[in-house]
């Protein structure tokens, strides 16, 4: 499903919209409407990684995530094993 999109102004450093205007000149990305997205987009991708590691690590904190961690990785040790080589 496509997300759906919206108009949206914002103030950018006039650098930054020159430097994407070359390279949307150069054909080195399609538009600077489409350079901003990607940016955008990998922008969050990362700081939702980031996120994700952070609660991971404060969760490794938490004996009772621990423990329930321990307690699933048990359940599904012999159904995750490989029989006959395969999956």
């Amino acid at each position: 499903m496509l997300n759906q999109t919206i108009k949206y102004t914002a103030v950018l450093p006039q650098d930054h919209v020159k430097e994407l205007r070359n390279m949307a000149n150069k054909k080195i990305i399609p538009s600077v409407n489409q350079g901003i997205r990607v940016a955008i987009e990998d922008f969050l991708k990362t700081r939702n990684e980031s996120e994700f590691k952070y609660n991971m690590a404060e969760a490794s904190k938490d004996e009772a995530f621990n423990r329930r961690m321990t307690e699933t990785m048990t359940a599904f040790e012999y159904s995750d094993a490989k029989v006959d080589g395969e999956w």
